[in-house]
């Protein structure tokens, strides 16, 4: 399965739906070998994607910084170029963090992969406990130790990708900040300079208020793991 395309997609769905039923019939709260397998896969595609999109954020910030130089030496129209690759380059810095977090914790997002509500057989029978294990204390299946396990690990996913997107968050308001603080203390002639300070410092604050959004929601989902898991699995 090197790659996904809508034939390894239903693919990987397949095999994930029949080791989740495999790790939920076990009684273990130890992953069997196919899931683990499937995990290991997840975390090898998102290291990849780790890498391009890396490799994408520095291509971008190079060639923001090189279009906006041009734009000073007296191109006016580099500036919507410009700023288009300063957006792209922000929107890859947001699609690496979220491949960060992927990679670090693979298994959750990894369930996201489920037909959920459309699954049907051994799957649609595991995903009803579940639901029911989630949702009814006094239930058969409460406290499972497949539960606890993906619980737990919901729990950690969402508290990471809360700590990422506040640790961007302020790295973003601190640059807003100062391309600001830039634009008031330079030259007030040098109106392409202001220009291109206020368009960073635009940029960058509402990126900060974006991932301030993510942040909460993030630790929101972490304080509500069963909640979290439901709509994950598609079982809500």
């Amino acid at each position: 399965m090197p790659a996904i395309g809508a034939y390894n997609m239903a693919k990987l769905q397949d095999a994930l739906g029949r080791a989740l039923v495999e790790y939920w019939q076990s009684g273990s709260r130890a992953l069997p070998a196919s899931l683990t397998a499937l995990v290991g896969y997840w975390f090898e595609w998102h290291a990849i994607k780790v890498a391009i999109s890396a490799s994408l954020v520095i291509v971008l910030a190079l060639l923001s910084a090189g279009l906006w130089q041009r734009y000073l030496r007296g191109r006016p129209w580099y500036a919507a170029i410009a700023t288009g690759a300063t957006v792209s380059t922000v929107f890859v810095i947001g699609v690496l963090s979220v491949n960060i977090q992927v990679t670090a914790l693979p298994l959750i997002p990894l369930l996201g992969v489920l037909p959920g509500r459309t699954a049907d057989g051994k799957l649609a029978q595991a995903l009803s406990q579940m639901h029911e294990g989630l949702t009814k204390s006094a239930g058969p299946h409460a406290g499972s130790p497949a539960l606890t396990v993906l619980l737990g690990e919901v729990e950690r996913y969402y508290w990471v990708t809360a700590a990422i997107f506040a640790t961007l968050m302020v790295a973003a308001g601190l640059a807003s900040a100062y391309f600001w603080k830039r634009r008031i203390a330079g030259d007030p002639s040098a109106t392409r300079v202001r220009f291109m300070h206020s368009t960073h410092g635009v940029i960058t604050a509402l990126t900060a208020c974006l991932l301030l959004l993510m942040a909460v929601a993030g630790a929101l989902s972490a304080l509500e793991p069963a909640t979290s898991l439901l709509g994950i699995i598609g079982a809500g």
